[in-house]
Protein backbone atom coordinates (compact mmCIF):
# COMPACT_ATOMS: atom_id res chain seq x y z
CA UNK A 1 0.00 0.00 0.00
CA UNK A 2 1.34 3.79 -1.10
CA UNK A 3 0.51 6.01 1.11
CA UNK A 4 0.65 9.81 -0.75
CA UNK A 5 1.10 12.84 0.77
CA UNK A 6 -0.19 15.53 -1.38
CA UNK A 7 0.92 19.33 -1.61
CA UNK A 8 0.96 20.38 2.42
CA UNK A 9 0.58 24.80 2.81
CA UNK A 10 2.59 26.21 5.15
CA UNK A 11 0.49 26.41 8.08
CA UNK A 12 0.45 22.64 8.40
CA UNK A 13 3.83 22.46 9.40
CA UNK A 14 3.11 20.35 12.75
CA UNK A 15 3.10 16.87 10.80
CA UNK A 16 4.17 14.43 13.36
CA UNK A 17 6.41 16.57 15.83
CA UNK A 18 6.53 13.64 18.23
CA UNK A 19 7.90 11.50 16.01
CA UNK A 20 10.64 14.14 14.34
CA UNK A 21 14.23 12.16 15.58
CA UNK A 22 13.13 8.58 15.29
CA UNK A 23 10.89 6.34 12.46
CA UNK A 24 10.56 3.05 13.82
CA UNK A 25 10.64 0.55 11.11
CA UNK A 26 10.47 -3.11 12.62
CA UNK A 27 13.19 -3.70 15.05
CA UNK A 28 15.14 -1.04 13.73
CA UNK A 29 15.30 2.66 13.51
CA UNK A 30 16.09 5.42 11.24
CA UNK A 31 17.15 8.88 13.41
CA UNK A 32 18.39 12.11 11.65
CA UNK A 33 20.46 15.08 12.85
CA UNK A 34 19.69 14.63 16.98
CA UNK A 35 18.53 17.87 18.17
CA UNK A 36 16.72 19.30 15.42
CA UNK A 37 13.41 20.60 15.66
CA UNK A 38 11.94 20.22 11.72
CA UNK A 39 9.16 22.29 10.52
CA UNK A 40 8.09 19.70 7.95
CA UNK A 41 7.37 16.03 7.96
CA UNK A 42 6.75 14.16 5.02
CA UNK A 43 6.23 10.29 4.50
CA UNK A 44 5.79 7.49 2.20
CA UNK A 45 6.01 3.85 1.82
CA UNK A 46 9.80 3.28 2.83
CA UNK A 47 10.76 6.59 3.30
CA UNK A 48 10.10 9.82 5.50
CA UNK A 49 11.73 13.34 4.95
CA UNK A 50 12.48 15.72 6.96
CA UNK A 51 12.40 19.60 6.30
CA UNK A 52 14.03 22.71 8.80
CA UNK A 53 13.75 25.67 6.94
CA UNK A 54 15.87 27.81 8.81
CA UNK A 55 19.46 26.61 7.26
CA UNK A 56 17.68 24.61 4.21
CA UNK A 57 18.12 20.97 5.91
CA UNK A 58 16.47 18.08 4.32
CA UNK A 59 17.23 15.01 5.59
CA UNK A 60 15.45 11.58 3.71
CA UNK A 61 15.57 8.38 5.55
CA UNK A 62 15.29 4.60 4.43
CA UNK A 63 12.13 3.46 7.12
CA UNK A 64 11.61 0.03 5.18
CA UNK A 65 13.70 -3.36 5.02
CA UNK A 66 12.63 -4.30 1.60
CA UNK A 67 15.84 -3.70 -0.65
CA UNK A 68 15.50 -0.42 -1.73
CA UNK A 69 17.09 2.83 -1.09
CA UNK A 70 14.95 6.09 0.16
CA UNK A 71 15.02 8.70 -2.38
CA UNK A 72 14.07 12.87 -2.35
CA UNK A 73 14.42 15.37 -5.35
CA UNK A 74 14.27 18.60 -3.85
CA UNK A 75 13.08 21.30 -6.37
CA UNK A 76 12.67 25.08 -6.05
CA UNK A 77 13.51 26.65 -9.63
CA UNK A 78 15.62 24.39 -11.21
CA UNK A 79 14.79 21.78 -13.40
CA UNK A 80 14.97 18.87 -13.52
CA UNK A 81 15.49 19.83 -9.81
CA UNK A 82 17.89 20.83 -7.34
CA UNK A 83 19.38 18.06 -5.77
CA UNK A 84 18.78 14.32 -4.97
CA UNK A 85 19.83 12.16 -2.62
CA UNK A 86 19.50 8.82 -1.25
CA UNK A 87 19.55 6.93 2.11
CA UNK A 88 21.32 3.93 0.66
CA UNK A 89 22.69 1.87 3.91
CA UNK A 90 19.49 -0.02 4.17
CA UNK A 91 16.47 0.51 6.48
CA UNK A 92 18.04 2.46 9.13
CA UNK A 93 19.93 4.98 7.54
CA UNK A 94 19.62 8.49 6.97
CA UNK A 95 21.30 11.56 4.23
CA UNK A 96 21.30 15.35 5.04
CA UNK A 97 21.95 18.31 3.12
CA UNK A 98 22.31 22.14 4.54
CA UNK A 99 22.51 25.12 2.45
CA UNK A 100 26.20 25.59 4.35
CA UNK A 101 27.14 22.14 1.71
CA UNK A 102 27.06 24.74 -1.32
CA UNK A 103 25.14 26.76 -4.02
CA UNK A 104 22.48 23.93 -5.04
CA UNK A 105 21.18 23.35 -1.54
CA UNK A 106 20.69 27.00 -0.53
CA UNK A 107 17.10 26.85 -1.35
CA UNK A 108 16.03 30.35 -2.22
CA UNK A 109 13.75 32.64 0.76
CA UNK A 110 9.88 33.01 -0.04
CA UNK A 111 9.68 30.16 -2.92
CA UNK A 112 7.71 27.00 -2.72
CA UNK A 113 9.84 24.18 -2.79
CA UNK A 114 8.86 20.79 -4.16
CA UNK A 115 9.88 17.33 -2.50
CA UNK A 116 9.37 13.93 -4.53
CA UNK A 117 10.47 10.89 -2.86
CA UNK A 118 10.27 6.90 -2.93
CA UNK A 119 11.20 4.13 -0.56
CA UNK A 120 9.83 1.55 -2.76
CA UNK A 121 12.02 1.34 -5.63
CA UNK A 122 9.37 2.58 -7.92
CA UNK A 123 8.67 5.69 -9.27
CA UNK A 124 8.27 8.63 -6.82
CA UNK A 125 5.37 8.20 -5.13
CA UNK A 126 5.75 10.62 -1.96
CA UNK A 127 5.14 14.60 -2.90
CA UNK A 128 5.37 17.57 -0.46
CA UNK A 129 5.42 21.02 -0.89
CA UNK A 130 6.56 24.11 1.48
CA UNK A 131 7.36 27.63 1.62
CA UNK A 132 10.49 28.29 1.71
CA UNK A 133 10.23 31.47 4.39
CA UNK A 134 12.72 31.43 7.26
Amino acid sequence: MKLRVGRVGAGATALAAAATLMVSAGSASATTDPGTTWDHTYEASGVRVYVKEYGDVVSVCDTKANGHSAVVQVRDLDWPYNYEMTAGGGVGSCKSHRASDGAKYNLREGRGIDLYFDGDGGVLSGEGYFVNDH
